[in-house]
């Protein structure tokens, strides 16, 4: 016969079997601290050992307790009816040592220190336009960078690359992509994980993944967990980023320097330039000043001679500084009208360099071009090539695998 009962009466019956038990009461609980947190003067933790875990609190009491940390706890299960949850309430706690998998983490680490595993890591470029993001495709983090990155810039080229953050396997599959992306033309790879517990980013700390991880030839950027989560990745890639937003800043800041950089030369050409037509412009002034002080000079030499003489001789003087002065004029005004003509020449040139290479730009040309590569190295043109070799091409949209049947060279 099926027994109907409400919420509140399988609620309470059930509490009164949790206080009428009395193996759940005085009981020393051990295992591995996996998370702490507090409220007000109250701790909880959550104990683990192997794949269970059970969520404690001590009341009125902060206890300093870190993860990671093998503790015996001393108190009784308390069920609590309005939640229906069980937790754990202590009111002592000791200290038994290092949990084992505290003690494995520092032993990995130790190792792949000793190895140097995480010394020379690759650096991430100065520009930086182009990521290969290795995640889930369907978690906030990658939502969050890719929303950071666009407040920064908006050409950057960023392809999500599918793969699970957390489980039995995940470690696996991140290092294969890792590898998989080495022929790529990526900037940089950015291993993105939001926060979780600690079982929840064990994956990064897998040696295989840490070692990938360490010795790959495109720069790589941890942004695993929360700001204070460090796992072995953090250690062997070449920039921790605290989260997903903070390494999305990092590729943003570095793409946006690229314009800055331009925009500074540009400016800087502009001002040489203008320096250059003012020290010009200068030299005429002052050429033109001494010719009227010598001028002036010779006229005052005939003040004191006959009437017609000076008379004569200042007219001859009038009509050749008239000459002078408009020769220096028309000098001066040819001298700037080229200045300005090499002004504008410089600048449109330059316009037309960037222009260029906005229109190389692999990633933004659709006309059909790809990049060739063979054992990993550009093919620069077909005498390079020969039957039977095996190439790569690579599009701005993705890639392609091919044969070569036959070679023409056009003997250019």
């Amino acid at each position: 016969m099926t027994r109907e009962m409400t919420v509140t009466q399988l609620a309470t019956y059930l509490d009164g079997v949790f206080d009428d038990e009395e193996l759940l009461h005085d009981v020393t609980l051990s295992g591995e601290v996996a998370e702490v947190s507090y409220s007000d003067k109250h701790t909880f933790l959550t104990l683990a050992d192997g794949k269970y875990s059970v969520r404690c609190a001590h009341f009125c009491a902060r206890d300093r307790v870190e993860k990671g940390a093998k503790i015996a706890l001393r108190g009784s299960v308390s069920f609590y009816a309005r939640r229906t949850s069980v937790t754990f309430v202590y009111n002592e706690f000791f200290v038994c040592g290092d949990g084992i998998k505290s003690a494995e983490f520092a032993r990995l680490k130790e190792k792949l220190r000793t190895e140097g595993l995480f010394e020379n890591r690759k650096k991430l470029p100065k520009y930086v336009l182009s990521v290969a993001v290795v995640t889930s495709p369907d978690g906030a983090a990658v939502r969050d960078f890719i929303r950071v990155v666009g407040d920064y810039c908006d050409y950057v080229d960023i392809r999500v690359v599918p793969a699970r953050v957390q489980g039995d396997g995940a470690a696996e599959i991140i290092a294969e992509a890792i590898s998989k992306l080495q022929t790529s033309d990526c900037d940089a790879i950015v291993l993105c994980r939001g926060g979780g517990s600690d079982e929840d980013l064990d994956c990064f700390n897998d040696e295989r993944l840490a070692r990938a991880v360490a010795n790959s030839q495109k720069p790589i950027i941890s942004a695993v967990g929360h700001e204070i989560d460090y796992t072995l990745c953090d250690f062997c890639a070449g920039t921790r980023a605290g989260t997903p937003s903070i390494a999305g800043q990092i590729v943003g800041a570095s793409a946006a320097l690229l314009f800055t950089d331009i925009r500074a030369l540009c400016g800087a050409a502009e001002t040489a330039l203008c320096a250059k037509y003012k020290t010009r412009k200068n030299a005429l002034d002052r050429l033109g000043l001494r010719i009227v002080g010598a001028m002036e000079k010779r006229s005052a030499a005939y003040i004191d001679k006959p009437e017609l003489l000076a008379r004569r001789g200042l007219y001859s003087l009038e009509k050749k500084f008239e000459r002078q002065k408009t020769a220096l004029y028309a000098i001066a005004r040819s001298l700037e009208n080229a200045m300005t003509r090499m002004m504008t020449r410089k600048t449109s040139r330059i316009e037309k360099l960037s222009a260029v290479l906005c229109a190389l730009d692999p990633n933004k040309v659709r006309r059909g071009f790809a990049a060739v590569y063979r054992d990993g190295k550009t093919v620069v043109g077909a005498e390079a090539l020969k039957c039977g070799d095996d190439v790569k091409l690579v599009f701005a949209d993705g890639s392609a695998e091919a044969h070569i049947i036959g070679v023409e060279n056009y003997g250019r």
